[in-house]
């Protein structure tokens, strides 16, 4: 936690620093970024609060808004601000931006995601933001025998809060989630969102309705019918828990 606080303190420090090297006024600085990048003054709030840290795509498209350097606006560099763009562009009109080309990394790259689902009696979600707060890297062969040949960007790692899935999956654990699979596909474990709350359940087809289960027995069953499906996004099926137990 610590250190999440940590890099977003630098990382808003280094927006101030760029949006003043922009002549962006401290009062009107994030409106004008929520217009050009097309987000939420909301949103911007929290990355100039240190609350948050924009996706990799909005992460670029302020880098060139401000005129930044895009690697050192999101890690920061030795080098300093725009060592390559702004001060070795004197004495010409326009200041070279250059693209933020990330460093690949060997092996098979699985996001771990600032969001919890609840394994209880639901969790609002209210944040505009999905903030990438970690990796987990496997080299190819492992990652064959967990993940089979999907994509790494199709599984996201979620934490699990509540204890209704306890049992299976244990309140604070990781869970590898395949958001490829954002639809009902056969009995099993999905994350799922139902009237505004992220929930992880056990959902099961029946005759007449989908059964929502909690391997906790202290927990009742609920139904999703036909007349209430509206209310219902599954957001993807759940393959392992931490400990990398496999949830058929």
């Amino acid at each position: 936690m610590v250190q999440r606080e940590q890099l977003r303190e630098a990382f808003s420090r280094r927006l101030a620093q760029a949006c003043s090297e922009a002549n962006l006024d401290e009062f009107g600085r994030g409106m004008a970024i929520a217009r050009a990048l097309g987000v939420s003054s909301k949103a911007v709030s929290k990355w100039l609060n240190a609350e948050a840290i924009p996706r990799q795509d909005k992460m670029y498209e302020l880098a060139t808004f401000l005129r930044a350097d895009a690697l050192w606006l999101q890690h920061g560099s030795e080098t300093g601000y725009q060592s390559e763009g702004r001060e070795s562009s004197a004495g010409h009109e326009e200041a070279a931006v250059y693209p933020f080309q990330p460093r690949e990394e060997p092996g098979f790259r699985i996001d771990v995601l600032d969001i919890e689902a609840s394994a209880g009696p639901g969790r609002l979600v209210s944040s505009e933001v999905t903030e990438t707060i970690n990796h987990i890297v496997y080299d190819s062969q492992e990652a064959l025998e967990l993940f089979g040949h999907r994509p790494a960007s199709t599984i996201k790692v979620i934490t699990v809060t509540g204890d209704s899935m306890s049992g299976t999956i244990e309140l604070g654990d990781y869970i590898f989630v395949d958001i490829g699979k954002d639809y009902f596909d056969g009995d099993g474990i999905y994350v799922f969102l139902y009237k505004g709350q992220l929930l992880v359940k056990r959902l099961q087809m029946t005759h007449d309705c989908l059964l929502v289960r909690s391997d906790n027995p202290k927990y009742a069953d609920w139904r999703i019918s036909e007349e209430n499906e509206q209310h219902l996004k599954i957001i993807g099926r759940v393959m392992y828990s931490h400990s990398i137990r496999r949830h058929a």
